[in-house]
């Protein structure tokens, strides 16, 4: 069984591939008839034979892959979001004697493929870290984190350190950078009004941590942010705690939006404090939120994301790991296992539940990253796409429309821990007894 995507379903279905590309896909007996037509006399079809689920390659929308070796704080019991902060920070400092990074995102990245990852959107924090994705021949974004910035010491000496990163970065040779500003109680104004500005010239994305802390929410009496932010939005304020300090009731997507720091180059990760008019902004702003929910329950968020509103409401999708440091592994199927029991949970209701997570895995972390369409798209399979494929060891059942909804339940629900195989860029990367490659 063959899931496109951006196609129906297609039962005995197969997926021809010529270099880095698609070039069909259709059942089995049209793409081999396809095939024949379409080629040279000499011309060869090789046939690997899969009898489980295949899926575009997916994609990972939040993760810090040099925490790999962190894990020992994503073990950790907490009480509060601050006592998780802490503890990591004590593992941080502790490994930073060392400098571990590089092998630790080369090892997550390759954990990322033998799940059937093929692209992330992967923060880093230390120069070390930098070619993770590129080191398993991954897709994605590698985004530089951008933190612990005040007004005055960032346009003295942050933005140029922030460019000699990126020059870095440019230098590996990296296939996508981005920047990352890290979240609103992490820096100040300033930097939230200069980083995107910056991005957009170098023509880059960004990705932000919002609306994950309680700290982070709106207490507010209106209900549209024109009338809501008319006592505060004029004022020249240093930073968001400033704002929450003189009682002020904007949420944090409230504050950075009206610094201009959303839009459809951005991505959000998590957003669970989002009410109501949050996620009205993000919407309009064409701001995309990668859910995390058991990075949300290890590091003490305070609740879970409001998945059914999200999904009722039309908000851009996508789900992310995190890291190993509050997450207990790397397959983004383990969450999306999470996000089709809370949708449920909190009242989703409809019987389009298993579509729009396969969705969020695949084709949505691509539009978040600004990957789902052109020439090198991915989170597709379609005739000139990228050639990213994951398989999975997932029983199918085509014997009713019943039967083939089932499998894609299972696959959401029980997919975690069943690729067998990876395919990227039209590269058999990993192969764990799928196909005889003698």
């Amino acid at each position: 069984m063959v899931i496109p995507v951006t196609g129906p379903v297609i039962v005995d279905g197969a997926v021809a591939v010529a270099a880095n590309r698609v070039v069909h896909v259709g059942t089995r007996e049209w793409v081999l008839d396809a095939l024949k037509r379409d080629m040279a006399p000499s011309g060869r079809i090789t046939e690997y034979r899969w009898h489980g689920l295949i899926t575009p390659g997916l994609i990972n929308a939040h993760t810090h892959l040099q925490y790999t070796n962190m894990a020992e704080v994503g073990r950790g019991t907490y009480d509060r979001f601050r006592a998780w902060e802490i503890g990591f920070n004590e593992v941080y400092a502790r490994l930073q004697e060392t400098r571990p990074w590089k092998e630790s995102a080369y090892q997550g990245a390759r954990m990322l493929v033998e799940s059937g990852t093929t692209a992330a959107a992967d923060i880093v924090t230390d120069p070390e870290a930098v070619g993770a994705l590129a080191s398993q021949g991954m897709h994605g974004i590698a985004y530089w984190e951008v933190m612990g910035w005040h007004n005055d010491d960032w346009k003295t000496e942050g933005i140029q350190e922030l460019l000699n990163n990126l020059g870095h970065m440019h230098e590996e040779g990296l296939p996508s950078i981005g920047i990352s500003p890290h979240a609103p109680y992490t820096l100040e104004s300033e930097p939230f009004v200069d980083l995107p500005d910056i991005a957009r010239q170098l023509d880059m994305r960004l990705h932000i941590h919002l609306a994950e802390t309680p700290m982070e929410a709106g207490n507010r009496d209106t209900t549209l942010t024109t009338y809501s932010a008319a006592d505060w939005r004029d004022g020249q304020w240093a930073s968001y705690r400033q704002l929450k300090d003189a009682g002020k009731g904007a949420s944090a997507i409230q504050f950075v939006d009206q610094l201009g720091s959303l839009g459809p180059d951005v991505h959000i990760a998590h957003g669970v404090w989002a009410d109501a008019e949050d996620r009205r902004i993000l919407r309009q702003r064409g701001v995309g939120v990668a859910l995390c929910p058991r990075s949300n329950r290890i590091t003490v968020t305070g609740k879970d994301a409001p998945i059914r509103e999200y999904l009722e409401e039309g908000n851009l999708l996508a789900i992310g790991t995190d890291s190993l440091s509050s997450s207990p592994s790397l397959d983004v199927l383990d969450d999306a296992a999470m996000v089709y029991d809370l949708a449920r949970e909190q009242g989703y209701r409809r019987d389009d539940l298993t579509h729009r997570i396969i969705r969020m895995v695949t084709l949505g972390g691509a539009e978040e990253m600004g990957m789902h369409v052109g020439a090198g798209r991915i989170g597709q399979i379609n005739a000139g796409a990228t050639a990213d494929l994951a398989f999975f060891d997932i029983p199918v059942g085509t014997d009713s429309p019943h039967a083939i909804e089932q499998t894609l339940e299972d696959f959401v629900r029980h997919g975690a821990g069943t690729n067998r195989a990876t395919i990227i860029s039209g590269n058999i990367v990993y192969n764990d007894g799928a196909f005889d490659l003698r």
